[in-house]
């Protein structure tokens, strides 16, 4: 409710929308919502209420609920975006819950990036893919009262007579945010300076903060130098150019920078909401070593893979190459009866969107889906085959290694039972569907470079 008032002073209501998500957890939600409707209504700011849906039996255990959650409000909030064309969503999270998530990350051993916690501004964790098409940049997120204590806040809404409402889960100690949040209060409480007192924790969290910011600003320049992301594939390729007197490419000489540059790849390859584990990087980095080591065998390497991503290492003509883990069969789910003009989010990683071209296909009625490789090769057998081997004659062959191929996108259209439309990354050779429809794919974190910077508190 604070938020809602500075935001709107400073920006004018009328440039302001409110959403409240009611995750229908508490019976005395939905009540709340409505109370803060009314709150909106006052401060002439518009309002709506989304209420999440669960199936029988599933709202998960105590242990997974703010995760789910997070992952389910953030996915109502990208559809508020993507039909209201909003391009910034600001949220609540002030000074008391940073010193929480730095306290909450120590506990789980992370690095500097983790310690250093909430950036003011950061990319939003599902970005709807707007009308402009697939090079289109989602909305952000921003946290503008980081710096902003709890008691702050609350004179704000004593101060202007600003109901608010306090969420009774928030003291349920079964879940270790609300363990930490005590364990903070109890500190803040005692009279000598306690290392876990809100302000020493973030005191911490603002020095790991500047190192990150520093290191960013490295990656970037590096990845930007190095790097080669290949959007409509979903797929990263690494310089193999490696210096005579140090064995190593320059993107991999400092271990620390080649750490944080790998975590940016492998981040944006998976579209994980997480980073991925220092286990997993250190896997990583250790084959890249090992490949440069001077015990290196010039054969192809076996590819490495860790945090969902699969590492394979160069060959004659080739970068290095990062790319979604190979999927098991069933793994990835088809998506079927979809209008011309829609865009689906496949494999949590992929925005692909097929349109008809005016005047070269009758759209009226026409549908398209879209399945993983594994499910097309049992469908049309011939037709994928036939379109490799006409990619194989092209003047453009096929460049694509055989395990990026299985994490490709096949779309169909739905006439006469279905026809393939796309394959193997391209429009499918000889199919009159495919020359009436245009498919777009990229990557749902689009094309900018992951980590080109942040803005801290």
């Amino acid at each position: 409710m604070a938020l809602a008032y500075v935001v709107g002073q400073a920006a004018g209501p009328e440039n302001c929308y409110a959403v409240t998500v009611d995750h229908g957890f508490r019976p005395e939600s939905a009540r709340e919502a409505r109370d803060v409707c009314r709150a909106m209504r006052r401060l002439g700011i518009r309002h709506e209420t989304r209420t999440l849906e669960w199936a029988a039996g599933g709202i998960p255990p105590i242990q997974r609920l703010e995760e789910v959650a997070r992952q389910r409000r953030y996915a109502e909030l990208a559809g508020v975006c993507q039909e209201r064309g909003i391009c910034a969503v600001l949220t609540g999270h002030h000074a008391g819950d940073q010193a929480e998530t730095f306290l909450f990350r120590l506990l789980r051993q992370s690095g500097v990036y983790g310690l250093a916690g909430m950036c003011v501004q950061a990319a939003f964790p599902v970005a709807p893919w707007a009308d402009g098409g697939p090079s289109a940049s989602g909305p952000v997120v921003v946290r503008p009262l980081l710096t902003f204590g709890k008691a702050a806040l609350y004179k704000i809404c004593r101060d202007r007579g600003i109901q608010w409402h306090e969420d009774a889960s928030n003291r349920d100690t079964r879940i270790r945010r609300n363990r930490l949040r005590e364990v903070i209060a109890a500190a803040g409480a005692d009279g000598a300076k306690s290392p876990f007192s809100a302000p020493a924790l973030l005191e911490v969290c603002g020095a790991m903060q500047r190192h990150r910011l520093f290191v960013n600003r490295e990656v970037a320049a590096l990845l930007a130098a190095h790097a080669r992301f290949r959007a409509e594939l979903g797929v990263v390729e690494l310089a193999d150019t490696a210096e005579t007197e140090r064995r190593l490419p320059r993107w991999a000489w400092n271990a620390a920078l080649r750490e944080r540059v790998l975590a940016s790849i492998v981040g944006w390859v998976s579209c994980r909401d997480h980073p991925p584990e220092l286990a997993h990087l250190r896997r990583l980095e250790q084959a890249i070593t090992r490949f440069y080591s001077s015990e290196h065998s010039q054969r192809p390497g076996a590819p490495v893979v860790a945090a969902g991503v699969a590492m394979y290492p160069p060959t004659a003509g080739h970068m290095w190459l990062l790319c979604r883990q190979p999927p098991r069969p069933g793994e990835i789910g088809p998506q079927t009866g979809l209008p011309l003009g829609a865009t689906a989010l496949w494999d949590g990683r992929l925005l692909v969107r097929v349109c008809a071209r005016p005047g070269r296909v009758r759209a009226e009625g026409l549908t398209w889906s879209v399945c993983s490789l594994h499910d097309a090769m049992r469908r049309w057998p011939e037709c994928i085959a036939a379109q490799r081997a006409a990619l194989r004659r092209s003047d453009r062959p096929l460049e694509l290694h055989r395990a990026v191929q299985s994490t490709l996108p096949v779309v169909f259209a739905s006439t006469d039972g279905g026809a393939v439309v796309f394959a193997l990354g391209r429009p499918m050779a000889g199919s009159p569907e495919a020359a009436g429809l245009d498919v777009s794919v990229c990557a749902r974190r689009g094309t900018a470079l992951p980590d080109a910077g942040e803005v801290v508190a």
